[in-house]
């Protein structure tokens, strides 16, 4: 029970951390905070727009000592470097898929930065756990995501939405999203309420009045 109170409150912070780097960051898979049982074999990033990943640093926080973990909100967790292959890096796109080693029982921390479209760096964090006691939800089965909200315009192809959480992975956001034909979204207006799905590339699948 400790051992998961200091991982969610770890994951607060590095969520402020994130969000005060003006991230634009859909969401993460393992989700950030999550306890697992099975240790992934990859790791996702999904960017709300394309963006290039320059660098990845993944470590498993070595401390056993809850003080040690607490006092990484501080930025001095204790950290065992994990080496990844670089096949993510560089390659620009929403979604980015990186293969991890076998994994152990342990607390693990992805460190990342990227290039956004405009060419803005921007950086982030997030954690997640394996261990016997977690839940066999990570987030990696997901193929679609569900959710309602208000649109706020529509502009060609494009559709920005203000909606509330898109299943356990994304959180509410206000977000531009595309679709293949305009006239999927050429009868929607400024205000109407909607339930729609996307994809795990968060192209618009879906889309109907609520």
């Amino acid at each position: 029970m400790m051992k998961t109170l200091v991982i969610c409150v770890l994951s607060l912070f590095l969520n402020f951390s994130t969000a005060t780097a003006h991230s634009p960051v859909g969401f993460v898979v393992p989700k950030d905070g999550s306890v697992i049982k099975k240790a992934p074999e990859k790791m996702e990033i999904v960017f709300t727009a394309p963006a290039k990943l320059i660098k990845v640093e993944f470590s498993k926080v070595t401390s056993n000592q809850k003080k040690s973990l607490i006092s990484g909100l501080l930025g001095n967790e204790t950290l065992t470097p994990i080496k990844l292959n670089k096949d993510h890096l560089m390659n620009e796109s929403r979604r980015h898929i990186i293969s991890l080693p076998k994994l152990d029982d342990g607390i693990y921390k992805t460190a990342w930065r990227a290039l956004s479209e405009d060419g803005h760096a921007i950086k982030g964090e997030f954690i997640f756990e394996v261990s016997p006691e977690g839940t066999d939800v990570s987030g990696a089965d997901v193929k679609l995501l569900i959710g309602e909200g208000q649109v706020k315009r529509v502009r060609g192809t494009k559709i920005t939405i203000k909606h509330g959480p898109l299943g356990e992975l994304m959180p509410a956001m206000t977000m531009e999203f595309s679709v293949s034909d305009k006239k999927v979204i050429s009868n929607f207006k400024r205000g109407d309420k909607i339930r729609f799905q996307v994809n795990k590339e968060l192209e618009l699948i879906k889309i109907e009045l609520n």
